[in-house]
């Protein structure tokens, strides 16, 4: 309870000296303080359904956040002699109208929806959850699931240029996200688009602190819907459990689990480089699973914060070096946002979603093939992509 109490403590002074310094909500110190609040605020609450929390993992999370934190801390002051140069002339528009397109994407999305919710052998959600993870017997969305990185990047795109001649993109390529979000009955697939347009409107001063504060508790019912909707017959998991599993127990277990000798050197933070290697045959050492085992806290848990792909492969010094990466490439990005740079805001709004989840899990190098693809459609969206002028 003790070690509990010391982070909240310490996260509560960042915090307040984030507000002390006008930091925006939208920033990666902000964003920063919120997520790793969340674990020791829950922990509050259910401690004593977990083990204790060992001095190993604490010691680990007070690299990684003052790390973190002195990085954030200090971009943040690079940001706050910016102002925000986004313009109503700032628009850039694709040289073709791809309405028909997304209504043919959505329509073939739907039409897999129900294939595939109505042909596996557990009920309607729960077969669309064990496809999207893959699970053999169960039939796939197929080849429609990989148009996700084309259009995300062309959600991140028009929010980002947003004016009244694409409101008509913007609602399909919400549609289609939402619907996605349905097809892999995944609560990431819900969060992720809906935090990457609250970035974007925080971003660049037009976010709403009022519409977002009411928008927060509809998020949270729809997530839990989502969860209790795909769960099996034999789950009788409670709220109170659903909300320990995914916000407490994640920190509990980075300080149980255990090291794999065996594994290669980086096989965790290095695993995109192993999987290339593997699949041209350059070598035989087989990637590993991006889904981890379970370990009892005694709650079963495989998710092990951020810090854990960073921790197993390279222990301590690794920590560190990914946090100094974490804190230097999102400051990177955002300096670049709030300096008016579309593409630069794209992948920040995009991508900045890892650093919400970091009490959770790494998705950020963990999903390294996922990101690349959404990274070179962002970059060949803009070159094709031509200025425009546009008032309102």
């Amino acid at each position: 309870m003790g070690y509990i109490l010391s982070a909240i403590v310490l996260i509560s002074v960042v915090f307040c000296l984030s507000m002390f310094l006008h930091v925006s909500l939208c920033s990666p110190l902000a964003i920063n303080t919120v997520a790793w609040s969340i674990p020791f605020i829950s922990g509050l609450v259910f401690h004593r359904s977990f083990y204790s929390l060992n001095e190993t993992v604490i010691f680990l999370w007070l690299i990684w956040f003052t790390v973190t934190t002195v990085i954030f801390l200090l971009s943040s002051s690079f940001c706050l002699c910016e102002k925000s140069t986004y313009g109503k002339n700032q628009i850039r528009r694709l040289p073709i109208d791809y309405f028909f397109i997304l209504i043919v994407l959505i329509v073939w999305l739907g039409y897999k929806i129900w294939v595939v919710g109505n042909t596996g052998p557990a009920h309607f959600s729960l077969n669309l959850r064990l496809a999207a993870v893959g699970i053999e017997g169960f039939p796939s969305i197929g080849i429609v699931e990989q148009c996700y990185p084309l259009v995300f990047a062309l959600f991140l795109f028009e929010h980002v240029y947003e004016h009244q001649q694409n409101r008509h993109l913007r609602f399909l390529l919400w549609f289609w996200m939402l619907l996605y979000a349905v097809a892999t009955m995944g609560k990431l697939s819900l969060l992720t688009p809906i935090m990457s347009w609250v970035i974007i409107k925080g971003t660049k001063g037009k976010l709403e602190i009022r519409k977002t504060i009411m928008l927060a508790p509809i998020l949270f019912i729809l997530m839990m819907t989502i969860h209790f909707m795909r769960a099996g017959t034999a789950d009788t998991s409670s709220l109170g459990d659903v909300l320990s599993t995914y916000t407490y127990a994640p920190l509990v277990g980075l300080g149980y689990v255990g090291t794999d000798d065996s594994l290669p050197t980086g096989a965790y933070s290095l695993r995109f480089f192993y999987a290339v290697g593997y699949r041209l045959g350059i070598t035989q050492l087989k990637p590993v699973n991006t889904i981890s085992a379970f370990i009892e806290v005694p709650t079963p848990v495989n998710t092990f914060t951020a810090i854990y792909p960073f921790y197993v492969d390279f222990g301590v010094t690794g920590v560190l070096l990914g946090a100094l990466f974490y804190g230097l490439f999102f400051s990177f990005l955002y300096l670049l946002s709030i300096k008016g740079k579309g593409l630069a805001l794209t992948l920040y709004s995009g991508f900045s979603i890892a650093i919400l989840l970091q009490f959770f899990g790494e998705v950020l190098i963990m999903n390294l093939s996922l990101n690349l693809r959404i990274f070179i459609w962002l970059v060949l969206i803009h070159l094709v992509s031509r200025r425009v002028n546009y008032v309102c």
